[in-house]
């Protein structure tokens, strides 16, 4: 875990400009992120079940997905770090970054969606 906390505090100190970019693209984009997995994946969804586990899952899931493709460039370097780090293929270490990111931010859209609904 160590290794993945100073891989990210060596790229974000090496490549700031990142950070602000993906910062700054996360507040115009708002409906992209926001909006996609609650409207259009949720009513996509919806009329094609009506569970409402399953319909949680997919707006989660894909609002994880969205939400993580702006911080793609950063994630590439930290693979590339702990690639070398612990010398496995940097698809290997980007892949299991990506998964990381997905699910950290796909329950928080689950609890958001749990406060939303009560």
């Amino acid at each position: 875990m160590s290794d993945y906390f100073t891989s990210y505090l060596i790229v974000l100190k090496r490549n700031f400009m990142l950070v602000i970019i993906a910062l700054m693209l996360l507040i115009p984009t708002f409906f992209i992120w926001a909006g996609i997995p609650f409207f259009l994946v949720g009513s996509v969804v919806g009329t094609l079940t009506a569970n409402p586990i399953l319909i949680f899952l997919c707006i989660s899931l894909s609002g994880g997905l969205i939400f993580s493709l702006y911080f793609l460039p950063i994630n590439l370097k930290v693979a590339q770090e702990i690639a070398v780090i612990k010398k496995i293929s940097t698809l290997n270490s980007f892949l299991r970054l990506e998964a990381v990111w997905i699910t950290v931010v796909a329950m928080i859209y689950v609890i958001v969606l749990n406060t939303l609904v009560q």
